[in-house]
């Protein structure tokens, strides 16, 4: 093999590299955003459930306090 052809091999070699590199770079950054975009649902379903506690919560205290009369 050539010297020109082992060239040829290294560029190719260093460019799929490269390319590699960039996919794995674009898979870490749409995993993070999955994760992201997944804590934040599962955030906005624990305030909504705490909302619904808290309501609840006062619905059994007026009941309470009108049982007390």
């Amino acid at each position: 093999m050539g010297c020109s052809a082992m060239h040829v091999l290294d560029q190719l070699a260093n460019e799929r590299t490269r390319e590699n590199i960039e996919l794995a770079e674009q898979l870490r950054y749409t995993r993070r955003l999955r994760a992201l975009r997944r804590a934040r649902r599962m955030e906005h379903k624990a305030e909504r459930r705490m909302i619904r506690a808290w309501r609840r919560a006062a619905e059994l205290r007026t009941e309470i306090e009108s049982l007390d009369y």
